[in-house]
C-alpha cells in the first residue's frame, strides 16, 4: 500500500488513489456503485443461469466481483425450511456449514458444539458462476475481501425509520435533516484526496440493492485461502489491515475470520472459544440477517481463480468461452497496454457468440479499437440519472440496446480513432504511446477537432 492511499466515497465504499499515476482508481461517487451501473446491471445476466463464465480484467480489490456475486446470491434466494423448529435442536460433534471442513480435524473430533440448524431447499436449478480474476498486484488481490463499506446516513436513517412512513412529507424531511447532521461525523479523507475530489459526505448515501452481500467477503476470503495457502493472511497484510494508518478501511472482523481459517487458528483454540466463535458467526452473518441463503450453498455457487501476472500473458493462457468480460483496467493513457488493438483481439477471441464485454470507458479511441476487432458497439445507460456511463461489445448485435449514433461511428473514423498498438503483448507503456503518436502525425484521417467543426457548422444549417 505504499504505491496507494485509500478514500471513501460517497456511497460508503473505499476507493484508491495511486501516487505514481497521481490519479485515482475509483469515482468520488461510489465505488460499488459504479461497479453495479456499469458492470453488472448491464452484462444482461439475469443471476440463475446455471452455466455463468466471466472474466475480470484488473480484479483491483475486487468491487465488480462482489457486486456480481451479491447479485448472483441475491438472486438464488433459498427457502427456508422447519426454521423454528430446528432452532431449538441441538447438533453434538458436527458444527455449523461455515466450518464443516475442519470437522475431520482431530482436534475437534470429540468437540460438542450446540448451534441452531436451518434446513434449506430451493425450488429452482442453482447457478454456476466461474470467476477469472485478472490482477498484476497480488497485494491488492489480497486485501480486497478486508475492505470495510461505511454505513451511509440513509442507512442509518432508514435502519430505525419504517418504510411505511415514506407517504409522509415528514420523512423526507427528516431525512434530510438527518443526513446534513451526520455528515459532520462522516469518514474523512486526507487533505489532497479531498481537494482533488471534492467529495461531498452531505449526499453521502448508496442504494439499497447496491449493497454487497454479507456472506461475500467470506467467501473471497476462502477462496483465496485455499489459493494461497495456509499462510494467508501474512504479516504483511495483517500490518496493512490492522495498522495504525489503514486500519479505518478495513473490516477487523473479517481478519479475525481469516486468521481463524488458517490451520494454526482452528488447532490452538480452546474448546469454549471456538464454540463462542462459531455462535458469533452464526448469529452476525448467517442468521436472520441472511436468512434466505445458506452460507454454504451460496459459496458452492462459485469457482473463482486468480491469475497474477501480467494480463497481456495471462490471457494467451486461457482456454475459456466467457459470457461476460469486465475490461476495468486503468485509463488508457496509463495503461494503453490493456487497451491495446492486440489485447482486444484476444478478448474478442474469448468472448462467447452471446456474451458482452463491458467497460466504464466512453473514449472514441477505445469504441474504435473495439469496432476494428469485429465487436458490435454501444453505449451503457443508466437510468436513474438519464446518462450514458459506458461502452458495451458484443458479437450478437442484439446484445446492443443503445449502438453507436452517425455522430459517434464518425468521431471513431477520425484521428482520435486511432488503435494503439502492441505487436506480440509485449511493448511497454512508453513504447505503445509514442507508436501511437507516431501514426497519429502521419495518418491521413481528418482531426476529431475538425470533424465536430464540420458537424456542428451542418446541424446549423438544418
Amino acid at each position: 500500500m505504499r504505491d496507494y492511499e485509500p478514500y471513501f466515497t460517497e456511497d460508503g465504499s473505499i476507493g484508491l488513489y495511486s501516487y505514481a499515476d497521481k490519479d485515482v482508481f475509483h469515482s468520488k461517487y461510489g465505488a460499488l456503485t459504479e461497479a453495479w451501473e456499469k458492470f453488472v446491471i448491464p452484462s444482461g445476466i439475469k443471476g440463475t443461469e446455471e452455466n455463468i463464465k466471466v472474466l475480470d480484467v484488473c480484479f483491483g480489490i475486487g468491487y465488480n466481483t462482489k457486486a456480481l456475486m451479491s447479485f448472483i446470491i441475491n438472486k438464488n434466494n433459498l427457502k427456508k425450511k422447519n426454521f423454528l423448529k430446528k432452532i431449538f435442536e441441538k447438533i453434538f460433534i458436527k458444527p455449523y456449514n461455515i466450518v464443516s471442513k475442519y470437522t475431520n480435524n482431530k482436534f475437534l473430533k470429540n468437540k460438542r458444539l450446540s448451534l441452531p440448524i436451518v434446513t434449506i431447499e430451493s425450488d429452482k436449478t442453482l447457478s454456476s458462476v466461474t470467476i477469472d480474476c485478472l490482477e498484476i498486484n497480488k497485494e491488492l488481490i489480497e486485501l480486497a475481501p478486508f475492505f470495510r463499506t461505511v454505513k451511509t446516513p440513509r442507512e442509518i436513517y432508514s435502519s430505525f425509520v419504517p418504510e411505511i412512513l415514506t407517504c409522509f412529507d415528514s420523512y423526507y424531511t427528516i431525512r434530510d435533516l438527518f443526513e446534513n447532521f451526520m455528515s459532520r461525523f462522516a469518514p474523512k479523507n486526507r487533505k489532497e484526496i479531498r481537494e482533488l475530489l471534492d467529495i461531498k459526505f452531505k449526499n453521502m448515501h448508496i442504494e439499497k440493492e447496491y449493497k454487497v452481500n454479507g456472506l461475500v467477503n467470506y467467501i473471497l476470503l476462502n477462496n483465496m485461502s485455499d489459493f494461497f495457502g495456509e499462510e494467508y493472511p501474512d504479516k504483511n497484510i495483517k500490518k496493512i489491515v490492522t495498522g495504525k494508518k489503514f486500519r479505518r478501511f478495513f473490516d477487523k472482523s473479517l481478519y479475525k475470520y481469516a486468521k481463524f481459517n488458517q490451520k494454526w487458528g482452528y488447532k490452538l483454540s480452546s474448546t469454549s472459544f471456538l464454540s463462542a466463535f462459531l455462535h458469533n458467526i452464526y448469529y452476525h452473518h448467517l442468521s436472520r440477517r441472511y436468512k434466505n441463503i445458506d452460507f454454504k450453498t451460496s459459496q458452492s455457487l462459485f469457482n473463482m481463480s486468480f491469475y497474477i501476472d501480467d494480463a497481456r500473458k495471462t490471457i494467451l493462457n486461457l482456454n475459456e468461452e466467457y459470457d461476460c468480460i469486465y475490461l476495468d483496467a486503468f485509463t488508457y493513457t496509463k495503461a494503453p497496454q490493456l487497451w491495446s488493438y492486440e489485447f482486444i483481439a484476444e478478448l474478442y477471441k474469448r468472448l462467447s457468440p452471446n456474451g458482452v464485454l463491458l467497460t466504464y470507458s466512453n473514449s472514441v479511441q477505445v469504441r474504435n479499437t473495439l469496432i476494428e476487432n469485429g465487436f458490435f458497439v454501444g453505449k451503457i445507460y443508466n437510468k436513474k440519472n438519464n446518462k450514458f456511463v459506458g461502452t458495451i461489445a458484443s458479437k450478437d448485435k442484439s446484445k446492443i440496446e443503445y449502438p453507436l449514433d452517425n455522430y459517434e461511428l464518425g468521431l471513431c473514423a477520425t484521428k482520435a480513432g486511432i488503435p494503439y498498438h502492441d505487436p506480440n503483448l509485449s511493448f511497454s507503456s512508453k513504447d505503445i504511446l509514442e507508436l501511437r503518436e507516431y501514426e497519429f502525425r502521419h495518418s491521413n484521417l481528418m482531426s476529431s477537432s475538425k470533424y465536430m467543426k464540420i458537424r456542428s457548422m451542418r446541424d446549423e444549417e438544418v
